[in-house]
């Protein structure tokens, strides 16, 4: 005889309880507080007061190149898996023409240039030949943030928000970092950036922007639990990847900038 199989009901059918949505972005908050890869980045500020040599200025920019080439062709899928695109128009719509918007604005199709492109161009600016560029290896640590970012916004589009939108723009947006080089290049090293003038008003934009969308799909316990582990693996990488920059600053001659000679 044969055991009779029984369909096992396993849809749980207790609703978990979502936290009030302020209160959730406040403790997202305070974890990104806590973990912050801007507040401990000493390359920045180095840079910034013409500290750095021109070697670790170089090497910054091509990391920063690295970061734009790989994440600017993700944009689409922020699009494509946007929760609005059955908007009786899309001009009804607000995460699908925000993303729109943004990849168009990267591109170099709205109102600033590529932004690759001008990452291309800040290292040209330093001397960096085309091919050194090319040749160059991120490091492990920059690899592995990227691409942290980029499983969840594959995962799915409240997940994408949050790594991208929440834990990269906005926290970057917030620190300040670009002006802080713009100034800092242009006064110490004698070399204006226009990507980094874009990104001190254009990452504070998107970043406002990613909370609002945050407080929209933030609203369910099982999107809080997701967003949550997006936020947290995202930080925790960019801190990781801060303590390897920082470490570049330990090597001989690391420090002999413009303003120490």
């Amino acid at each position: 005889m044969t055991s009779q199989r029984v369909f096992k009901d396993v849809i749980r059918h207790e609703a978990l309880a979502a936290a009030p949505v302020d209160d959730f972005l406040a403790a997202l908050d305070g974890f990104i507080a806590e973990h912050d890869p801007y507040r401990v980045n000493e390359v920045i500020p180095a840079i910034g007061d013409g500290r750095a040599s021109l070697d670790v200025v170089k090497r910054y920019a091509k990391e920063l190149y690295y970061l734009g080439l790989w994440m600017t062709p993700e944009f689409p899928l922020l699009i494509a898996n946007a929760p609005d695109t059955d908007a009786f128009t899309l001009e009804d719509s607000e995460h699908y023409a925000h993303w729109t918007q943004n990849f168009a604005d990267e591109c170099g199709y709205l109102r600033d240039p590529n932004h690759v492109l001008m990452k291309v161009e800040y290292t040209r600016a330093l001397g960096i030949p085309d091919e050194e560029l090319r040749a160059y290896v991120p490091m492990p640590e920059t690899i592995g943030s990227v691409y942290t970012m980029l499983y969840y916004v594959r995962r799915s589009y409240e997940e994408g928000l949050a790594a991208f939108g929440y834990a990269r723009e906005r926290v970057a947006g917030m620190s300040g970092y670009a002006k802080t080089l713009y100034e800092g290049l242009y006064r110490h090293y004698g070399v204006r950036v226009k990507d980094l003038e874009v990104h001190a008003y254009a990452e504070q934009e998107h970043g406002d922007k990613a909370l609002e969308l945050m407080q929209r799909v933030c609203t369910s316990a099982h999107v809080q639990r997701r967003v949550r582990q997006a936020v947290e693996h995202t930080i925790l990488t960019n801190e990781w990847r801060t303590g390897a920059l920082n470490r570049w600053l330990d090597e001989p001659g690391a420090l002999d900038g413009p303003a120490r000679r």
